[in-house]
C-alpha cells in the first residue's frame, strides 16, 4: 500500500496532466507530457529550447528517440531528470 506522500504525489501528477498535459508519440508509443520551454543561452546565441517532461515510469529516454509532438517530428538530443521524471530535450 502506498504511503500518504506517494498518494499525494500521484494526485498532483494527475492534476498536472489534466490541466497542462499534452500527448506525444515517442517511438510509436503514446505518452502524457508537459512542455517545459526554457531559455537557451550560448554566448551570443540565444533562443527557446523545446523540452518535454514525460509522465510515465515506462519510458526510458535515449538519444535519437523519435518524437511526434505538436504536429512536428522531432528527435531527442539529450535528457535529464526533472522531479523524478524524464525530461527530454528536442531538436
Amino acid at each position: 500500500m502506498p504511503n500518504p506522500f506517494d498518494r499525494m504525489a500521484a494526485r498532483m501528477d494527475a492534476a498536472t496532466i489534466k490541466k497542462m498535459g499534452k500527448t506525444a508519440i515517442i517511438n510509436g508509443s503514446s505518452y502524457d507530457v508537459v512542455p517545459a520551454d526554457q531559455l537557451e543561452e550560448m554566448g551570443p546565441l540565444s533562443g527557446t529550447g523545446t523540452s518535454l517532461v514525460v509522465f510515465s515510469e515506462l519510458y526510458q529516454p535515449r538519444r535519437n528517440d523519435s518524437v511526434d509532438y505538436d504536429g512536428k517530428n522531432l528527435t531527442v538530443t539529450r535528457y535529464d531528470m526533472f522531479n523524478g521524471k524524464p525530461r527530454i530535450h528536442l531538436e
